[in-house]
């Protein structure tokens, strides 16, 4: 299963989408109706672009379709961005989504036996789908129970949840990831239990997986190269009985 993931350009594909989703999510939003309209088809290409990032195993692709097509159908209409309750549907199938295609990707760098590039860019892209699947669960969070955040001192009500845009809230994206990274400016503050607890949940998978991710980078780059001087020994000793043939031959020629 994990083998017939085929990852030429898919990783980098991704990576590039997933960046652009975090970085220019708030920026879009000052421009009004012309940018939430243009971060709609930028998450709507990152939703395909995950889901092509997996497509070399048909079972893979098939759950991962199941998963996104309702973030799609609900998606692109008024009514998961208004009801409270298809608003949760929808947070929550975009929550496993993200989440699939992260394990998925894992799985495949679990796999791997030596360090290449696609390895790099997915190991990349699980870290930015972490923090993408901690901000949604914030959002469902704050859904659930509304005041699990504040926000530059504000409180979040049900109602600002809501009337922002879509499941990737900017406030919960940016905390997601500066908790993630461990920054923790304070800016923005976890309240309720939950929130509490999935805050520090984040902080410790973040630090896990970076040192995890370096240590079997490290353990493959190591075997690599062990594999390498390896058969340069046995191409050497190979050869080298030919190579005294071949001397000793030269000496006897007149």
């Amino acid at each position: 299963m994990v083998r017939l993931l085929s990852t030429r350009f898919k990783f980098r594909t991704l990576l590039i989408f997933l960046f652009l989703l975090a970085v220019i999510d708030p920026v879009l939003k000052q421009f009004g109706q012309v940018g939430l309209n243009f971060l709609d088809v930028l998450f709507t290409i990152s939703l395909l672009t995950a889901l092509y990032s997996i497509s070399g195993n048909r079972k893979i692709l098939l759950s991962g379709i199941l998963l996104v097509a309702p973030i799609f159908f609900l998606g692109w209409t008024d009514f998961a961005k208004n009801e409270f309750y298809l608003g949760l549907v929808i947070y929550a199938f975009a929550m496993a989504f993200f989440g699939f295609v992260a394990v998925s990707i894992l799985i495949h760098i679990v796999a791997e036996e030596s360090v290449t590039m696609d390895l790099i860019y997915g190991s990349a892209c699980v870290y930015f789908l972490i923090g993408f699947v901690w901000a949604i669960g914030y959002g469902l969070i704050e859904l659930l129970i509304p005041g699990s955040f504040s926000v530059g001192g504000h409180v979040l009500t049900r109602m600002d949840y809501l009337t922002q845009y879509g499941f990737l809230n900017d406030n919960l994206s940016y905390f997601s990831f500066i908790t993630l990274t461990t920054l923790g400016y304070g800016d923005i503050i976890p309240l309720s239990p939950p929130a509490k607890s999935a805050a520090s949940l984040e902080a410790i998978v973040g630090q896990l997986y970076i040192a995890l991710l370096v240590a079997r980078l490290v353990g493959l780059h190591t075997s690599q190269s062990m594999a390498k001087k390896r058969g340069k020994r046995e191409i050497e000793e190979i050869c080298k009985p030919l190579l005294e043939k071949d001397q000793a031959d030269t000496k006897k020629e007149p």
